[in-house]
């Protein structure tokens, strides 16, 4: 039925924000920036879970923020696994800096995956940057995005050394989802 599909969905939501709490946590008093989880939806990326940056400049809630997910590092997180369809046609133009091709966008899926996270640098807005990483499924395929987001100036000169504390936690959260299933 489908109120079943919908109450299986939501367990899989609450268990996976629950699971996810101590990471978010960590992220934010790591960076001080905007945390996001967010997972695949109908209409692209859903944000599930926020923790606020600590700082006045860059505070958003992103819950209701129509993200294009090709301007967006969960976005990408969600193209470059193939979790969501990539979009057919044009992609909107948000800022000169957003990817205006398939092409620009399909390599830079490729650079996600090289790398293990996402960047998106002022393109979605000028001066917002952002980056995400993916959390992984006891199958082993992606079942949500781990991101921060916060002012360029904050945030661009440490891309890597965010990406990477990213992909730690995002690792992390990934093991744990793993040993819940398998401890049942």
């Amino acid at each position: 039925s489908l109120f079943a599909t919908y109450a299986s969905r939501f367990d899989r939501v609450e268990n996976l924000v629950s699971a996810a709490d101590p990471t978010l946590q960590r992220l934010s008093e790591e960076t001080g920036e905007t945390v996001n989880l967010a997972m695949p939806g109908p209409k692209g990326v859903v944000q599930v879970a926020q923790v606020d940056s600590t700082f006045v400049l860059g505070a958003t809630n992103w819950a209701d923020v129509e993200v294009p997910p090709h301007c967006s590092a969960l976005g990408k997180v969600m193209f470059a696994y193939d979790v969501i369809p990539l979009p057919t046609g044009r992609l909107e133009r948000r800022t000169e800096k957003t990817l205006g091709s398939r092409k620009e966008l399909t390599d830079d899926l490729d650079a996600v995956r090289e790398r293990g996270f996402a960047i998106v640098h002022e393109e979605f807005e000028i001066g917002l940057d952002a980056l995400a990483a993916p959390v992984f499924g006891v199958e082993g395929d992606v079942v949500a995005a781990v991101g921060i987001s916060g002012p360029t100036m904050r945030i661009a000169a440490h891309h890597d050394r965010l990406g990477e504390l990213l992909v730690d936690e995002a690792g992390l959260l990934s093991r744990t989802l793993k040993r819940k299933v398998t401890h049942r």
